[in-house]
């Protein structure tokens, strides 16, 4: 949990206009999976809130996906984190996308994402953060609150976790299945490749 405390310093105090008061910080939630808990494959992006190749993959394919399959009941979907460089950016790009609950987890991942860019062009990191949270309904005090909740520290350090043993080096990174299918983006062709794979193992 250290090193998740200190990367969050430098977020913490760009963003101390708020009542960072501790207490009324969100529940913590478990995994945020997407889709039918019956569908027959599960999909899993190991990605970071600063990765480039994340945020173009959740900008230009993850619609079609979603669309194709996870809206179909034909997969399960979870963004499991990983932390690049700034990974106190990262950091609280994650915390406060737990802290909006299951129904705000995605809109503030994609909005964030969709931000990315021009967070970058701009400098302006902080004010990414703030629209991509209120996206999620995690705004005003809840923001400082949020990043200073140890419970959500200690879950996100239990998520970063699950990438060892893996063989997970780099963002993003695709399971189907369990089964690693590829580092780096895919294309929709790739994700229906994989897919089609996952479905003929299970058979």
């Amino acid at each position: 949990m250290h090193r998740i405390l200190a990367a969050l310093a430098a977020v913490l105090f760009l963003s101390a206009p708020a009542h960072a008061a501790a207490s009324g910080a969100p529940a913590v939630s478990p995994d945020f999976v997407m889709g039918r808990p019956d569908a027959p494959v599960l999909i899993e992006e190991f990605a970071s809130m600063t990765c480039g190749h994340c945020a173009r993959f959740s900008n230009d394919v993850f619609p079609a996906l979603k669309a194709k399959y996870i809206d179909t009941g034909k997969a399960r979907y979870v963004l499991r984190p990983l932390l690049t460089s700034p990974q106190n950016v990262a950091a609280a790009g994650f915390l406060l996308a737990r802290c909006a609950g299951p129904n705000g987890y995605y809109r503030v991942v994609e909005g964030f994402f969709r931000r990315q860019e021009e967070a970058y062009r701009t400098g302006d990191v902080r004010a990414a953060l703030i629209a991509a949270a209120e996206e999620g309904g995690v705004s005003g005090p809840a923001f400082n609150a949020c990043l200073a909740d140890p419970k959500g520290q200690e879950a996100l350090d239990a998520e970063l976790e699950k990438a060892s043993g893996r063989d997970v080096v780099s963002t993003p990174t695709f399971f189907f299945n369990g089964v690693k299918a590829r580092a780096g983006e895919m294309n929709l062709e790739g994700i229906d490749a994989a897919y089609a794979a996952a479905l003929k193992a299970r058979r």
